[in-house]
């Protein structure tokens, strides 16, 4: 059986018009179960590759892992599909050294009220508690854009961003935006 099915309660098999379908309950996991899956990935990825002969394998490895665990806490929150989850840098590439920190942009499509500014702050807080050290930045596009601007370490992590979750469309076009005001 798939280590994925664990997450599963149940399932019920529905026939129709000759196809076969699956409905799953999810069962939504608590931090301490995300955190020990976590630790306990991490570690077994770790001893898989004690001894690389390339290291592209682990980085993406680790990188995905960490995406499955990020998209996992993001979806405990119900955050509006508008409100995007990115991965920037180096992890935005795919890759994650073992000891690295995690790069995360969370986009928003505007100005923060204070219930979604405290529904991040639990969520940072849940991803120290699982052990992922993560930087962050909570910004819109407009606010990406002035700070690249400023930093020119902005504007390459900003050139390495990856959708996580969320509305995949609005990323394309956070993307060609950031594309046309950024001259690499």
């Amino acid at each position: 059986m798939p280590p994925y099915w664990r997450y599963f309660r149940g399932f019920r098999v529905f026939r129709g018009l000759g196809l076969i379908f699956l409905q799953l309950e999810f069962v939504m996991r608590s931090v301490s179960a995300i955190r020990e899956s976590y630790a306990a990935a991490k570690l077994a990825i770790h001893d898989r590759f004690a001894v690389p002969t390339k290291a592209a394998p682990l980085l993406n490895t680790l990188a995905h892992l960490t995406d499955k665990t990020l998209i996992e806490l993001w979806s405990r929150h119900e955050f509006t599909s508008d409100v995007l989850l990115c991965a920037v840098g180096g992890y935005g590439r795919g890759e994650l050294y073992p000891y690295s920190d995690i790069d995360l942009l969370i986009l928003l499509p505007d100005q923060p009220s204070p219930a979604l500014l405290e529904k991040l702050e639990v969520l940072v807080g849940e991803l120290w508690d699982i052990g992922i050290e993560v930087g962050h930045s909570v910004r819109t596009t407009t606010d990406c854009l002035a700070e690249a601007e400023k930093d020119i370490t902005v504007q390459t992590a900003l050139l390495e961003t990856r959708v996580l979750t969320g509305d995949k469309e609005r990323f394309t076009i956070f993307m060609d935006t950031v594309h046309r005001h950024i001259d690499p």
